[in-house]
């Protein structure tokens, strides 16, 4: 079974959000995080070791994704014609954009939510799913 590169994961999963699905960001933000932006949660111990990016921890802690993409070499042909440090870049940069996405897509959707609730009474009841008129009938 061969793996995919995680940035041409990360790519698709970013593409298919602009489908309009931009919970899927939310997965790939939340499935890449340890590869681009490292621990979210720092120990005291770990604090006073850094790796190349500056993040705390032990450098074995924070290099797993190259280390998949160089155990896997010899599964994918695209794996040993590009770095681990293009595709870690590339990873980056698909990911920190479904960060973007994510934070912009639910900043929009919260704020037509209060909107649509502040104002609710100036809105004509063809925005309801049901008229204040079948509320009797049914009882809710």
């Amino acid at each position: 079974m061969t793996m995919t590169r995680p940035d041409i994961n990360a790519k698709q999963m970013f593409f298919v959000g602009l489908l309009g699905l931009p919970w899927l960001w939310v997965v790939n933000v939340l499935y890449h995080w340890k590869a681009v932006y490292g621990s979210a949660i720092q120990n005291d111990s770990n604090s006073s070791a850094s790796d190349d990016n500056g993040r705390g921890g032990t450098s074995d802690e924070n290099t797993g994704i190259l280390d998949l993409m160089n155990s896997n070499e010899g599964e994918n042909e695209n794996t040993d014609t590009v770095p681990p440090e293009i595709i870690q870049l590339e990873l980056s940069k698909w990911v920190k954009r479904s960060t973007l996405g994510s934070i912009l897509s639910f900043t929009i959707f919260i704020s037509w939510i209060i909107t649509f609730q502040v104002n609710k009474d100036s809105f004509s009841s063809k925005w309801f799913v049901m008229s204040p008129d079948e509320e009797l009938v049914t009882g809710w």
